[in-house]
C-alpha cells in the first residue's frame, strides 16, 4: 500500500506542476498578463500588394524584368552561354495554385545580348499575384521580386 501510495502522491504534485507551465506568457513571469500588445500571430499580419506590375530577377549574370503592366519580359543574358527559351509562371495568393504566363515567340538567348518578348497572363488579377517563378527551358530559375 505505500507503494501505491507514494506514486498517487507522486501523480498529483507532477499534474499541479504541470498545470503551473501553462500559464506563461512568454516571457517568463507566468502572469498571462504583462501589459504589453502581444506578438502578431501570422493571421493578424495584413501585407497590401504592391501597385508595381514590374517584377525582377537577377542572379549570375542573368536579369530578367517582367512588367505585366506593359505585356513584356526582357532577358539581359550576361552568364557566358546562351540560354534557352524563356518563360514563366505565377502562383495565386490565396490558394497556390499555377497559371501559367506565354511569351509570344520565344527564342533563345544568346551569351551577352537582351531580347525583349511579349508576354500575357491570363486568369488572375494582379493583385491576386502570390509569387512569380522565371523559367528557362524547362528549368525553373526561382522567384521574381516585385519593383
Amino acid at each position: 500500500m505505500k507503494t501505491t501510495g507514494r506514486l498517487l502522491v507522486f501523480v498529483l504534485a507532477l499534474s499541479l506542476a504541470v498545470s503551473a507551465c501553462t500559464a506563461d506568457d512568454g516571457n517568463g513571469n507566468g502572469s498571462g498578463d504583462s501589459g504589453e500588445s502581444p506578438e502578431p500571430t501570422p493571421s493578424d499580419i495584413v501585407i497590401e500588394p504592391g501597385d508595381s506590375g514590374v517584377y525582377r530577377y537577377a542572379n549570375a549574370g542573368l536579369v530578367a524584368t517582367l512588367d505585366l503592366e506593359a505585356g513584356t519580359l526582357e532577358i539581359q543574358n550576361e552568364t557566358g552561354r546562351d540560354l534557352p527559351k524563356p518563360g514563366f509562371y505565377v502562383l495565386e495568393a490565396l490558394d497556390g495554385s499555377q497559371v501559367d504566363g506565354r511569351v509570344a515567340s520565344p527564342s533563345v538567348v544568346p551569351a551577352g545580348e537582351t531580347l525583349t518578348f511579349d508576354v500575357v497572363l491570363e486568369g488572375i488579377a494582379p493583385d491576386d499575384i502570390g509569387l512569380v517563378v522565371l523559367l528557362m527551358g524547362s528549368d525553373n530559375y526561382g522567384a521574381f521580386v516585385q519593383q
